[in-house]
């Protein structure tokens, strides 16, 4: 290791050179050791050196290096006009264009800069850094120390991306008096500092502290939230976030509304290698419509695990001590909560199922006996060929209790055992199914209170066969396709449709998707005997000038015993027609429409219509939906709504979207919901996010009143979010 005498033997060389050759010396190479050996006899890490020109002062024991001049020592670099070192002091000085990029990609360019303990500490005046992702510093002067910190004396912060050397200036920006990045933590601290959006002073705050771009997770304070609204006055919170381990962290947002009490909402998160756990804890002391201050409490946490071999578990725990809190202070804004859990296996040809559910209604209108309890439901289901040609066969077994269901309690088993076989004929495919299945019913209350609660079984075979080919033909000049479908289902066995709450065929609408089933019903409570024929024809094509289309229509005509439910609202034998429409057009417009009419004089009972337009950031869809009185009881008008959405990315950074919902049921035209929102991300300089939310919501409920909300959010990159809300209640 060379000592200080070693680097005169170098200065001595370069001035006898110089001399005895009259003329500098052009692209001289160095490698100088620029300090002593340390105390601890660490070897000091060597400084390339590379100038145009290098002249010696002897004397001073002074080495000038001018043009193009390089300074590298290990991944940190220096360039700078000039740089004179003085031997005697280890300094030395850059001046003129002075550039110090350091290990961690920060770029700091100074007029003059001094540089001490070899090149590891540096004093630059005045300073401008640069981030490795675009943030950029100004400051009178700094000082910096290789791996420990850099401190700025009147310093100007921003994220900002823009082009300061064309005099564009930063959307926001942090003025302090001093601010200090400590290298080690990544932390990037203000004293006495001022924020200016647009140039103009905002806010003051005494301190501020927040991670560097580097830094993913960090425990701290995160921005508050600051909202007004007429019915929770002035409501502040404040989050504050702590990194528990690699895989988990914690949050606690503490609330404090003006009018109405103070509440927690702690966020759990973990990850572990086959499981997730997500977890919101709420507890308060608020106002609700039973007392002044009530305390409340509430938990939504999912989790997800994969055990044993094959098993997927999902657990969601979703329950309010109080009905309405949620939805009034903002932490929820459905009107139901639903517990469940689920343990599913698919393997080969078997799937396993077990779950358990839980509902909560939030609603006035929603009591205990109206918030149904699935525990359990346990199913198995194997399928397999068999060794007949074309021969499959499938086995079914479940196990229901449900309880609370609209007033009904009851525990249901079946089991199920399909055979399905498949042969060509008449040049299409016929397929034929017969299903033997045995059900066995405690029914422990019902809604009815003269029915007599007992226990009783039931045995039930389905058989159907059914025919469909697919016909090519022409459109035009473009291929499409023909398929008719046709299928005859009969039911024979007991018939216990007015013995079992038939729940699961309460909603129950025929359409095309369930229209050729054996059992049209999810569940398995409604089994009518009797037989049916089902009928409809599919066309397909795909146009170069009316893009892709699909249609289907088709009828079912009952054959003999009772029709089925819903399949009518008359008493024909003949169901409702059945028809849908979808066309994909090549101008980005979609179209779908689907419905069901009358089968004596084609009145449209219930129909569901979408348009669809979607180009260059654009999109448009409409939305219309009617069903006739006929389906809901003392019902004297058609249920009739229609809904617009809209979104239009204007730049790649700013995009507006609005959504409004009518109500045109009895001839009116009466405004539901309405959204509108715009967003504008970072912008040209991608540092902000700005978005203005509206919404009103016509549908209150107890101590939830109807409101409209205008909702203003700032989000400053690396510090977080403010907004302000103004709630207007309309109470007419």
């Amino acid at each position: 290791m060379l000592s200080r005498s070693d680097i005169s033997v170098y200065t001595s060389i370069f001035y006898a050179v110089t001399r005895a050759g009259g003329m500098c010396l052009g692209l001289a190479v160095l490698c100088l050791w620029l300090f002593a050996a340390q105390a601890s006899a660490e070897q000091p890490e060597d400084v390339d050196f590379e100038a145009d020109t290098v002249t010696v002062d002897r004397d001073d024991s002074i080495l000038t290096a001018t043009g193009n001049v390089v300074l590298v020592r290990g991944t940190e670099r220096l360039t700078a006009d000039k740089v004179v070192y003085n031997q005697n002091t280890d300094q030395a000085k850059a001046i003129g264009n002075v550039v110090y990029l350091t290990a961690d990609g920060i770029e700091h360019r100074s007029d003059e800069m001094f540089l001490d303990e070899n090149f590891t500490h540096a004093i630059a005046t005045p300073i401008i850094s640069q981030f490795g992702d675009g943030t950029r510093f100004s400051a009178n002067s700094a000082e910096h120390n290789s791996d420990i910190r850099t401190v700025f004396n009147r310093s100007r912060f921003s994220p900002c991306k823009c082009d300061y050397d064309k005099g564009e200036s930063p959307i926001w920006d942090l003025r302090a008096t001093t601010t200090s990045h400590d290298l080690q933590s990544n932390t990037i601290t203000h004293s006495n500092v001022r924020m200016h959006i647009f140039g103009l002073p905002v806010f003051y705050l005494p301190a501020l502290a927040h991670p560097d771009w580097t830094v993913n997770r960090r425990s701290g304070f995160l921005s508050p939230t600051i909202a007004y609204s007429n019915d929770k006055g002035m409501s502040l919170t404040v989050p504050y976030f702590q990194v528990l381990g690699p895989t988990n962290d914690i949050e606690y947002q503490i609330s404090n509304f003006q009018f109405r009490g103070e509440s927690v909402k702690t966020v759990y998160r973990q990850k572990w290698d086959r499981a997730d756990l997500n977890a919101n804890i709420i507890i308060g002391k608020l106002e609700t419509f039973k007392k002044r201050r009530e305390n409340v409490a509430a938990i939504d946490a999912q989790f997800t695990a994969q055990a044993g071999d094959g098993w997927n578990v999902k657990v969601n725990a979703r329950r309010s001590s109080q009905d309405t809190f949620l939805r009034r202070y903002g932490y929820e804004r459905n009107n139901s909560l639903s517990s469940d859990l689920t343990a599913e296996k698919l393997e080969h040809n078997r799937y396993y199922l077990i779950e358990a559910s839980d509902y909560q209604g939030l609603r006035a209108s929603d009591t205990p006996e109206k918030e149904p309890v699935v525990l359990p439901h346990i199913f198995y289901e194997k399928t397999r060929k068999e060794a007949i040609p074309h021969l499959t066969s499938k086995t079914e077994f479940s196990l229901l209790q449900l309880d609370n269901d609209e007033d009904n309690d009851m525990i249901r088993w079946t089991a199920l055992q399909n055979y399905t076989h498949k042969t060509p004929l008449l040049d299409g495919i016929v397929t034929g199914q017969i299903d033997g299945m045995a059900s066995y019913y405690d029914i422990q209350n019902s809604d009815d209170p003269a029915f007599a609660l007992n226990q009783f079984g039931g045995v039930n075979v389905i058989g159907s066969a059914g025919w469909h080919r697919i016909i090519p033909t022409m459109f035009g000049t473009n291929p499409a396709s023909v398929t008719p479908k046709v299928k005859f289902t009969a039911i024979g066995g007991t018939d216990r449709t007015d013995e079992v709450p038939n729940r699961d065929a309460a909603d129950f609408r025929l359409d095309e998707s369930n229209m050729f089933l054996n059992n049209r019903f999810q569940g398995r409570d409604y089994i009518l005997p009797g037989s049916r024929l089902d009928s409809g024809v599919l066309f397909s094509t795909d146009s170069s000038a009316l893009g892709s289309i699909s249609t289907f229509a088709g009828i079912s005509y009952t054959t003999s015993g009772k029709n089925t439910s819903n399949q009518t609202t008359t008493n024909s034998k003949y169901s409702d027609y059945i028809a849908s429409l979808d066309i994909n057009t090549p101008y980005y417009i979609g179209l779908s429409w689907a419905g069901r009419a009358d089968s004596k004089d084609f009145e449209i009972l219930e129909s569901r219509t979408s348009l669809n337009y979607r180009y260059n950031g654009t999109n448009i869809g409409l939305n219309h939906t009617q069903i006739g009185r006929t389906f809901f009881a003392a019902a004297d008008n058609d249920r009739e709504e229609a809904s617009i959405s809209a979104s239009q990315q204007l730049t790649s950074s700013l995009k507006i979207s609005a959504n409004q919902v009518w109500n045109l049921s009895n001839s009116q035209r009466k405004k539901e919901q309405s959204v509108f929102s715009a967003e504008w991300t970072g912008g040209f300089q991608d540092c902000l996010t700005l978005s203005l939310d509206y919404e009103r919501d016509p549908f209150g409920d107890r101590d939830v009143k109807k409101v409209s909300r205008l909702q203003l959010y700032l989000t400053f990159k690396y510090l977080g979010t403010i907004s302000q809300s103004d709630l207007m209640s309309n109470n007419k």
